[in-house]
């Protein structure tokens, strides 16, 4: 075995470290982002590997510009690709720069005790010394590539049985969550400094002179991992009861709206009963006023009548009983805040969407938009609702007009918009309603869109009709 076949297999190791190594990112990438297959992610996957395994074939390129380099290309990826979600992106670069620092610590540890055993038992006086020698560094080489393998494998089946779908971050997690990548990266820094330092007369080799390194050092790396692994388990766990908690809260919430709804249409229909029971009342008194030649007083109260039977009229006739109690009990109310009120809303016998969840959507953006036109100038206010039809799909639009200035708070979840993807947080009362009619959206394998352009919001919630939704 000759120096030129050990440098000869040093370069397949190197090249066999990069595909490893991006190999294993892309798992824990998959991990927590679960990408489509698509054409991109082939092309970028490609470019990344290829970056990584040239400068890591590259004899002149420092460690750190690999690296530096890989996680420019992950973030500008991000960035592209997912619009944002770089405190994800960031979490996992930390964590996949974690997992390599803890399986290098690992794997040199194993490495150093078979080594000081395997050459500390060659002769220097044998003839056939460095081929011995050169034999032992390459079984070392592929001893040290199969542990650092086994482990980052390992972490990386832990990490996916620890985290079964897709986390949403944000950087204050992300904060929480690296600390541990952090302290594993910089130890595992730390001990390469360490592992030989040259001094004036010798060298200090850190596993020669603290023996007991050898086993210390893979059990504090055991141990981070561990703990960074047992991090995202809670903080899995903390999401889900999150999401919990949330889905609870807004289920109580249409409760509540539907039960509200149902109340008021239980008081029109009582005020029907009640008129319908006094007719024979009405009818007698008319009798009467007629008999007695009391024209004037007559119509009177005829036009009295007609009034109170117009309060119980609708004026908005849309094909369902739920969507007409709601619809028209919005317009009573926008019309007493002088609020203009257009309706083209037409409720179908062959529609398959509920009409319970109808009435969540139209409860929840309507009450938003009365609200928002309620700050405007009397002359100002108008909301327009409309129901079209396209293919399969029910597309509901709520376009009312409000202060051009949307106040926002933090901590709440607001939905996509195409036209202002910078916009803060929505208020705490907006937010709840959004994200009941968001959660009927889903439900319907459809989305909300919302835009704010001027003086004018715009809401838009497509629906997927089937029979087996």
């Amino acid at each position: 075995m000759s120096r030129a076949e050990y440098d000869v297999f040093n370069g397949f190791c190197d090249l066999y470290l990069a595909i490893a190594q991006t190999t294993l990112f892309f798992v824990i990438w998959d991990i927590f982002f679960r990408p489509k297959r698509g054409r991109k992610e082939v092309l970028f996957a490609g470019a990344f590997a290829a970056v990584n395994v040239i400068l890591r074939m590259c004899p002149f390129a420092p460690g750190w510009e690999r690296y530096v380099a890989s996680a420019v290309m992950v973030l500008a990826y991000c960035r592209v690709k997912y619009k944002g979600q770089l405190e994800k992106a960031g979490f996992i670069l930390l964590l996949f720069y974690n997992f390599h620092a803890m399986s290098f610590l690992i794997a040199s540890s194993i490495y150093q005790f078979m080594m000081e055993e395997m050459l500390g038992a060659l002769d220097v006086q044998d003839a056939a010394y460095w081929f011995h020698m050169y034999q032992r560094l390459m079984l070392g080489q592929g001893c040290i590539l199969l542990v650092y393998t086994l482990a980052f494998t390992l972490m990386a089946w832990v990490l996916k049985k620890t985290v079964k779908s897709p986390l949403a971050m944000n950087w204050q997690d992300t904060v929480f969550l690296s600390v541990l990548n952090v302290v594993g990266s910089m130890l595992a820094w730390m001990v390469t400094d360490l592992l030989m330092v040259p001094m004036e007369q010798e060298i200090f080799c850190l596993f020669t002179q603290k023996k007991e390194m050898v086993w210390r050092i893979p059990m504090i790396a055991v141990l981070l991992c561990a703990g960074e692994l047992s991090a995202v388990s809670i903080f899995r766990k903390y999401k889900e009861l999150q999401g919990e908690r949330e889905q609870h809260f807004v289920e109580e919430q249409q409760l509540k709206a539907m039960k509200r709804r149902l109340e008021e249409a239980e008081h029109f229909y009582g005020n029907i009963r009640k008129v319908r029971h006094e007719m024979k009342n009405h009818m007698a008194n008319i009798k009467g006023l007629v008999a007695g030649e009391k024209y004037g007083e007559v119509e009177q109260y005829i036009g009295k009548l007609d009034e109170t039977i117009q309060e119980l009229d609708y004026k908005f006739s849309t094909g369902n009983a739920v969507t007409d109690v709601i619809i028209n009990d919005k317009y009573r109310r926008a019309a007493n805040a002088g609020i203009a009120f257009s309706v083209k809303f037409e409720y179908r016998e062959t529609d398959t969407v509920s009409a319970f969840d109808l009435g969540i959507v139209l409860n929840n953006l309507l009450d938003n938009a009365i609200e928002a036109c309620e700050k405007m100038e009397r002359e100002e206010r108008h909301i327009s609702l409309t129901l079209k039809r396209k293919n399969h799909f029910l597309l509901i639009e709520v376009e009312n007009s409000f202060g051009g200035k949307l106040e926002w708070k933090d901590g709440e979840c607001f939905p996509a918009t195409t036209k202002r993807d910078d916009l803060p947080d929505i208020l705490p009362e907006h937010g709840i309603g959004l994200k009941n009619v968001r959660d009927v959206a889903e439900r319907y394998l459809g989305y909300m869109d919302v835009k704010a352009e001027g003086e004018v919001f715009k809401v838009t919630v497509m629906l997927q009709q089937g029979e087996d939704i």
